[in-house]
C-alpha cells in the first residue's frame, strides 16, 4: 500500500480554527486552510471565518478572485492532497471582521512546498486530474437510486447547502452524492485522492449500502449523527 503523504507543520502553524467566484484568477502560491474536514469537488460548504490570519486570507481571495486550498488536518499532520475552494457568497459580515461564507469545492491538488511569508500558510500546488476510465451507466443509475433511498431514510448534514440535481453523465457524481453524507475523515480523504470515478462510485455505493442497512433497522433513529 502506498504510504500517505502529509505536510508537517511547525507547532505555531497548527492552531486550526473552524474555517468562500466562477473559476478565479490564479495566484502563484495557493492560500491554504487546514481544517479537520475534507472538502470534495463540486460540493458546497458553509464556513465561519474568525481567526485573524484567515480573515486576511479570505480578504485577499475576495479582492483578487483567488481560490484557496483546503487540506484535512488530523493527528498525523496535514494531508498533502486537498481541494480548492472558491467563494460562492459572503453570507454575513460582522463589525470585528468575522464572516460567514459559502464555498464550493473545485479542483484537487497536491502541495509540494510550503511558504510562510504571510500570516497564513501558502503552498505550491500541482493540480490532479482523473484517469480516462469512466463507470458504466448502470453503476451511476444504481448509485443515484441508493442515494435517494438514503435521503428518504435520514436527515443529512449540510443538505440545505447542496445542489441535488444529479446527472448520470456527471463525471464527479461520487463526490456530489457524498456532499452531505457523514463519514470518517480518513474515508473521505481516500475518496478525494482516488483518480478513477469508477473506483469512487464503487466505494460510495458500498458505503451507502452499509449506512442503509444500519439506519433502516427499526432500532436506529432517522438522524445520522456520524459515519459508520
Amino acid at each position: 500500500m502506498e504510504r500517505r503523504k502529509f505536510i508537517r507543520l511547525l507547532p505555531a502553524a497548527m492552531g486550526l480554527p473552524l474555517a468562500s467566484q466562477s473559476i478565479p484568477r490564479p495566484e502563484p502560491l495557493l492560500p491554504l486552510f487546514p481544517l479537520d474536514l475534507v472538502l470534495l469537488p463540486q460540493t458546497n460548504l458553509p464556513l465561519h471565518i474568525f481567526e485573524e490570519r484567515y480573515k486576511e486570507m479570505i480578504g485577499d481571495c475576495l479582492d483578487n478572485g483567488w481560490e484557496f486550498g483546503m487540506l484535512a488536518a488530523g493527528s498525523q499532520g496535514i494531508e498533502a492532497i486537498g481541494c480548492t475552494a472558491s467563494i460562492s457568497e459572503v453570507l454575513d459580515r460582522f463589525p470585528d471582521g468575522r464572516m460567514n461564507i459559502l464555498v464550493r469545492g473545485r479542483r484537487r491538488f497536491e502541495i509540494s512546498q510550503l511558504n510562510r511569508e504571510k500570516s497564513y500558510l501558502r503552498g505550491t500546488p500541482a493540480f490532479l486530474d482523473d484517469d480516462s476510465e469512466e463507470p458504466v451507466p448502470a453503476d451511476r443509475e444504481r448509485a443515484m437510486k441508493l442515494y435517494r433511498r438514503l435521503t428518504d431514510a435520514a436527515e443529512l448534514e449540510n443538505e440545505p447547502f447542496q445542489d441535488h440535481t444529479f446527472s448520470s453523465t456527471d463525471l464527479q457524481l461520487s463526490y456530489r452524492m457524498m456532499s452531505g453524507v457523514p463519514a470518517e475523515l480518513s474515508w473521505k480523504q481516500n475518496l478525494l485522492e482516488l483518480r478513477s470515478e469508477r473506483e469512487r462510485l464503487a466505494l460510495v455505493m458500498d458505503y451507502f449500502e452499509k449506512l442503509l442497512k444500519q439506519i433502516e433497522s427499526p432500532a436506529v433513529p432517522r438522524q445520522i449523527a456520524q459515519g459508520i
